[in-house]
């Protein structure tokens, strides 16, 4: 039988063969752009913050633009007097931004933090769309996206609505200070990067240490220089989906 600790130190192990280089596929190496949002559940009132998050060099030109993608309540009246309240698709795009040269690693650009949530607003999923262009007006060349949860704690509770692909909900538990075990809505076959970010600055890139462990499970290798040390975010991307998820303001509890 398995005792916790050979499980805890087996984890350990394995998140630590990541970082090292032993399990990368080769889209690894490819240049990667983490989007880190404020929240990861948001109620009403918040207000949103974008930012692009270099976790390598990346070449310019290039222009990002902006377009949130969530369901709308609509009323809608029967022919008896009657109403519903059902939902429809809706959409707000930013203008594209100015022209960047190039992002260096580690790197954070503010790309919005205008859209706020209002009360009324339909529960489930909103989608961050961001598009990359080599130009103002150019094509898009590649897209990135988050994804937020909207709860309304004074609306009903909604059971098997839509969700988010990759959505990083927050601690679950910690095996030890470094070997931290997050709950988790993850698409199949993701390989994950991420970075741990203090205030402003990027503290540290996570090129590998991170791996599903469990079917709501993500556990992840923080560097011993970050654990334990006050508040950061935490910004995980699945490098193939090309899609993000911040855990923010997290503080490393004592194993119990």
């Amino acid at each position: 039988m398995e005792t916790a600790a050979h499980i805890r130190l087996t984890t350990a192990a394995v998140a630590g063969a990541v970082l090292c280089g032993m399990a990368q596929p080769s889209a690894a190496q490819s240049p990667v752009i983490a989007l880190r949002t404020s929240a990861s559940i948001v109620r009403p009132g918040d207000c949103l913050r974008v930012e692009a998050l270099a976790l390598d060099d990346v070449a310019g030109p290039l222009s990002v633009q902006v377009t949130y993608r969530y369901s709308a309540p609509l009323v809608v009246k029967q022919e008896d007097g009657k109403e519903t309240t059902t939902t429809r698709p809706a959409e707000v795009q930013r203008p594209p931004g100015p022209v960047m040269d190039a992002l260096s690693r580690s790197q954070l650009h503010l790309l919005d933090d205008t859209f706020c949530v209002g009360h009324g607003a339909a529960p489930g999923p909103y989608t961050v769309d961001v598009a990359l262009r080599p130009s103002a007006s150019g094509a898009p060349f590649a897209r990135l996206s988050a994804c937020v949860m909207f709860e309304d704690p004074d609306a009903p509770a909604v059971v098997g609505g839509p969700a988010c692909g990759f959505l990083v909900r927050g601690l679950k538990r910690a095996e030890t200070e470094e070997v931290l075990v997050f709950d988790a809505d993850l698409p199949s076959g993701a390989f994950y990067r991420g970075a741990i970010v203090r205030g402003g600055t990027v503290e540290a890139v996570l090129d590998g240490g991170i791996s599903q462990t469990g079917p709501h499970e993500l556990t992840v290798l923080v560097p011993a220089s970050c654990a334990g040390g006050g508040m950061v975010d935490l910004v995980l991307v699945d490098q193939f989906g090309r899609a993000s998820s911040t855990v923010p303001r997290l503080s490393v509890p004592p194993v119990r």
